[in-house]
């Protein structure tokens, strides 16, 4: 596979989910251009890659965490939420007709922990399967089902209490 087939193929998507993982949309503009830079780098492995979708996520989830160790910062404060919200709902692509819902939504996302805030990008907005998802993170199905699980009840009561 070629790298500009890639990068058309999933350079919006990890764009996205770059974007919320780092909760800023300059830092996922230059971790971008070093997840294809690794591609590269690394081309050689392509014949031996089954599945190139979990494949890419991995690559960039990868590049994500070497640059938030560089940072010194494994996770978001949670109290930044509201700013957390702003990059999140400015890089979702939803189907919300009404931008409070989207808001709201991102709002919710923010203050999920960040590992089931992962799964649930990944699994709704980036459209990758469970499994998939074991294999980007490197997480057994279980645990991945699990965080999936977690984070979707502690979206719904979080969403609920907005409307409270």
């Amino acid at each position: 596979m070629k790298l500009d087939e890639l990068y058309d193929r999933y350079g919006e998507k990890l764009y996205h989910y770059l974007t919320v993982k780092l909760a800023s949309a300059e830092d996922a503009e230059d971790i971008l251009q070093e997840v294809f830079l690794r591609l590269a780098r690394y081309s050689i492995r392509w014949k031996f890659i089954k599945n190139e979708e979990p494949y890419v996520f991995r690559v960039a989830r990868n590049e994500a965490n070497r640059f938030l160790k560089r940072k010194h910062q494994n996770q978001i404060n949670p109290e930044n939420a509201p700013a957390l919200a702003r990059v999140i709902n400015d890089s979702l692509v939803t189907d919300c007709p009404d931008p409070s819902d989207k808001e709201s939504l991102s709002l919710a996302l923010a203050r999920l922990p960040e590992e089931q805030r992962e799964v649930i990008v990944l699994r709704f907005f980036e459209e990758l399967t469970l499994k998939e998802i074991a294999a980007v993170c490197g997480l057994s199905l279980n645990t991945v089902a699990s965080r999936y699980r977690y984070g979707l009840s502690k979206l719904k009561s979080l969403l609920e209490a907005k409307d409270d």
